[in-house]
């Protein structure tokens, strides 16, 4: 699945990662980067504090993520390498709990004409004036086939509620900025709310078709945060 054209407006994302003892840390970060995004067109995605995220798949780890977009990689290189935010990282980075930063290409602001992904391009997205929610897989696939199987389950689930795919990246696509990388796909997708997302996770469909497909042939970490805009 070729899923970027050179022609297409890329944008790139920075996802960092911190384990429950350094999310007040990664939310003073998160903060006091903000001054800095906007000199690089940068905005703030989502800063999730451990104490938001919901543990969707069993086995996760709920963990605290900082997300911030940028127009392309070209502004998101050069913001993370400005002094600014070299000052505002320092307390953050030297916590243990620091786990990674990572910059991942993200999916077309046209979106993806022709494609099954659910993206902007064949997926309306609601008008909802309260917080949307942002979902974040990651992890490993022993099994490609079944994987197949199982997106075709979920994609028309996933275009029926209005959500949409910002990022989807495998494992060797994601530049790693700080930390230790642990190598495995990473899927943030956007809902119209925590409520919607949550009704296609404990949907019939997903948990008694879906799951069963994808769990022998992957490992995979899903979290919800309805934070962020």
């Amino acid at each position: 699945m070729a899923l970027h054209s050179n022609a297409m407006s890329i944008p790139r994302f920075i996802i960092i990662e911190v384990q429950a003892s350094a999310s007040g840390p990664a939310m003073a970060y998160a903060s006091a980067a903000m001054s800095a995004l906007s000199r690089y067109s940068g905005r703030l995605l989502l800063a999730g504090p451990v104490d938001d995220a919901e543990v969707l798949e069993e086995g996760s780890e709920a963990h605290a993520v900082v997300v911030f977009k940028f127009p392309s990689a070209r502004e998101a290189e050069t913001f993370w390498l400005s002094d600014a935010n070299r000052r505002a990282l320092i307390p953050l980075s030297e916590h243990p709990g620091f786990m990674h930063a990572v910059s991942v290409a993200g999916i077309p602001e046209e979106g993806l004409p022709g494609e099954p992904l659910p993206t902007t391009a064949n997926v309306t997205i609601p008008d909802n004036p309260g917080p949307r929610a942002w979902m974040l897989v990651q992890g490993t696939v022993s099994d490609p086939g079944p994987i197949g199987k199982y997106m075709e389950t979920i994609v028309p689930m996933i275009i029926e509620r209005g959500g949409v795919y910002r990022v989807w990246t495998a494992p060797e696509g994601p530049e790693v900025l700080a930390g230790d990388w642990p190598a495995q796909y990473i899927v943030l997708s956007q809902w119209p709310s925590a409520a919607v997302a949550r009704d296609f996770w404990y949907s019939d469909t997903y948990q008694n078709v879906a799951i069963p497909l994808r769990q022998p042939a992957s490992d995979f970490s899903v979290l919800l945060f309805q934070v962020g805009s």
